[in-house]
C-alpha cells in the first residue's frame, strides 16, 4: 500500500530549535520544475553528467565520515564511487530503457544496475552515539543533472537510529527512498508518514505500535545544509510514532510535528525509534505534558512572523 504524507511544512521554517534552516521544499520544487535534458542521450552531455555525480558521491562520503566515523557494514556491500565511463553501448542501454519506460519502476535498492542508486550505511553505538544509525546516501545524489544546481539530486539524506542492530531499519530507508525516487516525493523536516503497516514490518505476534513516522533535524549532524558539486542537500531522521501520537501531533496547528519531537524527548526517547515502545498516551502525565508543549507551541504562533507562518500541505503518495 502506498505512503501517506502529511506535511507540516511550517515547521522547517519555525525558531524553536534555534538552527537556520533551508525551505527544502521550496527549493526542490523550483528545481523540478526546470527542464532537463530528454534521456541524456547525448554522449558529451553524458560523460559530464557521470563526472559530477561521482565528484558528488565522494564529497558526500567525506561529510559522512566527518560526522558519524567510519561505518560498520554497508548495503549493498559494493558500496562506491560510481564509474564515470561512458558504457560503449550507452546509446543502446538509453534505447532499451525508453521501450521499457511504461512497465519499469526504478528501484533504487538494487545492487546489481550499474549505478548504484541507493546504498545504507549503518553505524554501530560509540560513546556519543549509543545506539544504531542507519543513513542512506543516494537521495542527494545528481542523478538528472549535468551542472551545479541549488539542491543535489531530491535535497536530503535521511536516517533511522534503533536500540539495536535490526534489518527493518535499512528496510523503512529503502521504502522512503522508493517513494521518493518514484513519485519525486519530499521528506523534508516537518512531515508526517503514514506507513499503513508497522514500523518494523513484524507479522501479527510481533507487530509494533508505531505505525507512522515523522522527519526532523537530526541531533547529530552540526548542519541543516551540506554543499557538493552537484547543489545542496540536508540530513534528517526519520522516527517512528503511534497512531495516538500522531493524532496528537496532528492535532496542533502548524507545529505538531515540533510537538511530539519534544514530547518524545521528555519521555527518555529522543530520535531514537524503538518498535518495542508503549503508545506514551499510555503513560502517567502524558496528557499534561503534551498540553504543556501545545501550550508553548501556540504562544509561539501567536507572535510569530507572518512570513514563517504557512498552511500544512497534505500529499499522498
Amino acid at each position: 500500500m502506498p505512503l501517506q504524507f502529511n506535511l507540516d511544512n511550517t515547521e522547517s521554517q519555525s525558531t524553536f530549535p534555534k538552527r537556520k534552516k533551508k525551505n527544502v521544499r521550496e527549493i526542490l520544487e523550483k528545481e523540478l520544475s526546470k527542464p532537463i535534458t530528454d534521456g541524456f542521450d547525448d554522449i558529451d552531455l553524458e560523460r559530464k553528467r557521470r563526472k559530477l555525480l561521482a565528484a558528488a558521491w565522494r564529497e558526500r562520503d567525506n561529510i559522512y565520515r566527518r560526522i558519524m566515523g567510519r561505518p560498520s557494514y554497508v548495503s549493498p556491500a559494493n558500496y562506491g564511487p560510481p564509474s564515470e565511463d561512458v558504457p560503449e553501448d550507452y546509446l543502446e542501454q538509453i534505447a532499451i530503457k525508453e521501450r521499457n519506460a511504461a512497465a519499469d519502476m526504478f528501484n533504487p535498492g538494487d545492487p546489481t544496475m550499474e549505478e548504484q542508486h541507493l546504498a545504507v550505511l549503518a553505524y554501530g553505538p560509540d560513546p556519543t552515539r549509543p545506539y544504531w544509525t542507519y543513513l542512506t546516501a543516494g537521495l542527494a545524489s545528481p542523478w538528472m543533472q549535468t551542472n551545479s544546481q541549488e539542491v543535489s539530486g531530491f535535497g536530503c539524506e535521511i536516517m533511522i537510529k534503533s536500540p539495536v542492530d535490526l534489518p527493518w531499519a535499512s528496510q523503512l530507508l529503502r521504502t522512503l527512498a522508493f517513494y521518493v525516487f518514484n513519485h519525486t516525493g519530499q521528506l523534508n523536516p516537518g512531515v508526517r508518514l503514514s506507513l499503513n503497516s508497522p514500523i518494523n514490518g513484524g507479522s501479527a505476534s510481533n507487530d509494533s505500535a508505531l505505525r507512522h513516522a515523522f522527519i526532523w533535524y537530526a541531533d547529530e549532524v552540526p548542519n541543516d545544509w551540506y554543499q557538493l558539486p552537484s547543489g545542496g542537500f540536508g540530513i534528517f531522521t526519520a522516527i517512528g510514532i503511534t497512531d495516538r501520537e500522531k493524532e496528537y501531533a496532528d492535532s496542533v496547528e502548524d507545529y505538531g510535528t515540533w510537538c511530539i519531537q519534544q514530547v518524545l524527548r521528555h519521555a527518555g526517547h529522543g530520535q531514537i525509534t524503538d518498535p518495542e515502545r508503549a503508545c506514551l498516551s499510555s503513560q502517567e502525565g502524558f496528557a499534561e505534558t503534551f498540553s504543556i508543549i501545545k501550550a508553548r507551541a501556540d504562544a509561539f504562533r501567536e507572535t510569530a512572523p507572518a512570513e514563517i507562518s504557512n498552511e500544512d500541505g497534505d500529499g499522498e503518495f
